[in-house]
């Protein structure tokens, strides 16, 4: 008697298991299919691999009973066999059913080849058959092997021998302590529908304290790192103290209760974090970073969070005013000459009216008369002739709204500290040779903007933070034809650092302060990076979701980034004739009757009917 045969035949045909208990077993996987699955998919992928002749039997009897109920759902296959060279199969692998026998037969599926690329968690529900006496030891196997590639989202499907469908998981974060792969019960089978209504746990909702490591740098406004002060923590490393981002991360650590594990970097260098994300040293970083498509190649982004700009900033002090600018400040070329033309007519008038009515004032008094309604004071003397006295109340309501316009812009430049016009385009940067002194982050972004590329830049290579530009720029002030380029958050930084290093020293002195060119250079949209298929991805976006919807990023932003210590836009406000029209024509209507009245008096002299009317 041939004992193997036997034995073979044996073990080929215990997996073939009666009708009744095939058709339970598809009833519990069509429901989770479709209940479970298919609600929120529209396709799903199957694969098959299994090195036990009779679990293939059982899967293929199984499969035969489930695809008579399947419906209309697209379904790929896929079947990994063995002895035959692993090669990738094409698919979008969002939702994945697989049956497997063993441990050794699923790592032969290879799922984090497909996985290593994408950014979002996808699903993976395992049914595993296998002997009681293996299933724990397999299933630990299994979750394992998930945890090492990131695939948080595995729950497997067992049938016990007794004839129970029990479903489990893993919780990575639990209060038996960080990183345990324990198989944990999470649901069973009744016969018609699932006990518990999740498949799939959340299981990041809360860490119980587990770390999670950090590759971050001291980059104000939007994060800020502290060295522990007391003796005792001085060999501790340095924690999040602020920021906007700061603020944000401590609120995801309190939130999801894991603690924050600083991994200090000397400087803002993006690329070293991003290699440290890829080399699986970190979990996550931020600070200033924006959200770019190379990047994003590299590591995973969350939703971005903040949205910023990059602008041009001149030195306000390479833009002051010198004392003839405010003395002539309040109008503009044309208006001058024709408050000089005013004069020049006002004095050929007084020559006139002395010398063909013959007023009675001796020449220095006349004189000082004009100078007086020029400058408000009284008159010396009323002038004898109508057409003199006519004449000066004329000037007089002139002079009376061009002082008090020159007197109230000239009180607005002292209380604003009005500047000189700076360049208000990218384009007026471009045409007068302008500079830029900026870090290669923002070198970076600028590359990407034609208009730009044509200017001569000053790269600060050993630049520890993005504020270096600005530090430079205000310690080399009597550069001329220089602008820095940085984010909008950074100017407004800067700016209340000076202004709090000015109040702080009682007013002595003056801290540099940057004005923005208006026209904005580039979006910066702000993100926090993960590593690549990062476990995290799906429960962070939801946690910054739900603090946009309620305001926390905004208010947050309003601490961080007050934006008083910016100017709305430039108030350079000088008049011109546009504005002051409606004055000369009044000097002209007026100069004009004054003429017609002078012409009236001096034929009166010869006309006895004219001269009742001036007596």
């Amino acid at each position: 008697m041939n004992i193997s045969a036997l034995l073979s035949s044996y073990y080929d045909l215990s997996g073939e298991q009666m009708n009744h208990i095939n058709e339970f077993v598809a009833r519990a996987l069509l429901h989770v299919v479709h209940h479970h699955i298919l609600s929120v998919t529209p396709s799903l992928v199957l694969t098959l691999c299994c090195r036990s002749n009779h679990t293939c039997n059982f899967y293929n009897e199984m499969m035969s009973t489930l695809f008579r109920q399947w419906g209309l759902a697209p379904l790929q296959i896929v079947n990994v066999e063995p002895d035959v060279p692993w090669r990738p199969v094409p698919g979008r692998r969002h939702f994945n059913v697989i049956f497997t026998d063993s441990f050794a037969a699923f790592s032969e599926i290879r799922m984090e080849y497909y996985a290593r690329e994408y950014n979002y968690n996808e699903h993976y529900f395992i049914f595993l058959q296998a002997r009681d006496r293996l299933l724990q030891g397999e299933m630990r196997q299994i979750f394992d092997y998930c945890w090492r590639y990131h695939l948080i989202h595995c729950s497997i499907q067992v049938q016990k021998s007794n004839g129970d469908i029990l479903f489990y998981s893993y919780y990575p974060f639990g209060e038996q302590g960080c990183r345990d792969m324990e198989p944990q019960l999470i649901n069973r089978y009744n016969g018609s529908m699932l006990v518990e209504p999740e498949l799939f746990p959340r299981k990041l909702r809360n860490f119980f304290g587990c770390p999670l490591r950090c590759a971050l740098w001291h980059a104000p406004p939007f994060l800020r790192l502290y060295d522990h002060q007391t003796e005792e923590e001085e060999q501790q490393r340095p924690y999040v103290g602020g920021g906007y981002e700061g603020r944000l991360l401590l609120a995801l650590a309190e939130k999801m209760n894991f603690t924050i594990d600083v991994l200090p970097l000397a400087s803002n260098l993006h690329d070293k974090a991003l290699e440290m994300l890829q080399e699986d040293k970190a979990d996550l970083t931020l600070g200033g970073i924006r959200q770019t498509v190379p990047r994003s190649l590299k590591a995973t982004s969350t939703d971005n969070y903040h949205q910023t700009r990059a602008v041009f900033g001149v030195l306000a002090s390479s833009y002051e005013l010198s004392s003839l600018d405010i003395l002539l400040y309040p109008y503009r070329f044309t208006i001058w000459l024709a408050i000089l033309g005013v004069v020049a007519f006002s004095a050929l008038l007084q020559l006139m009216v002395e010398r063909f009515l013959r007023e009675r004032q001796t020449g220095s008094a006349s004189w000082q008369n004009l100078e007086l309604i020029f400058v408000g004071m009284p008159l010396i003397k009323v002038p004898r002739s109508h057409t003199a006295r006519l004449y000066c109340l004329m000037l007089m309501m002139y002079t009376l709204i061009i002082r008090t316009i020159y007197q109230g812009l000239l009180y607005h430049l002292i209380r604003t500290h009005q500047l000189n016009r700076w360049p208000q385009t990218i384009e007026a940067l471009v045409q007068k040779n302008f500079t830029v002194v900026l870090t290669s982050q923002v070198q970076e972004a600028l590359e990407e903007i034609p208009s730009v590329q044509h200017m001569k830049f000053h790269l600060l290579d050993e630049a520890a933070s993005e504020l270096d530009p600005l530090y430079f720029l205000g310690a080399n002030h009597q550069l001329r034809r220089h602008v820095t380029a940085t984010a909008l958050d950074n100017f407004i930084h800067f700016n209340r650092l000076s202004a709090e290093r000015v109040h702080q020293s009682g007013g002595l002195g003056e801290g540099a302060h940057y004005e923005l060119v208006p026209e904005d250079i580039i979006n910066l949209p702000l993100t926090m990076y993960l590593r690549k298929h990062s476990f995290l991805i799906d429960q962070i976006n939801e946690e910054i979701l739900w603090m946009r919807s309620v305001g926390l990023l905004a208010v947050w932003a309003r601490w961080e980034l007050v934006e008083s210590y910016l100017r709305n836009e430039q108030s350079f406000q000088i008049l011109g004739l546009l504005e002051l029209y409606v004055i000369f024509l009044m000097v002209t209507l007026g100069l004009s009757l004054s003429l017609v009245v002078f012409l009236l008096e001096l034929a009166s002299r010869r006309f006895l009917h004219l001269r009742k009317l001036f007596s």
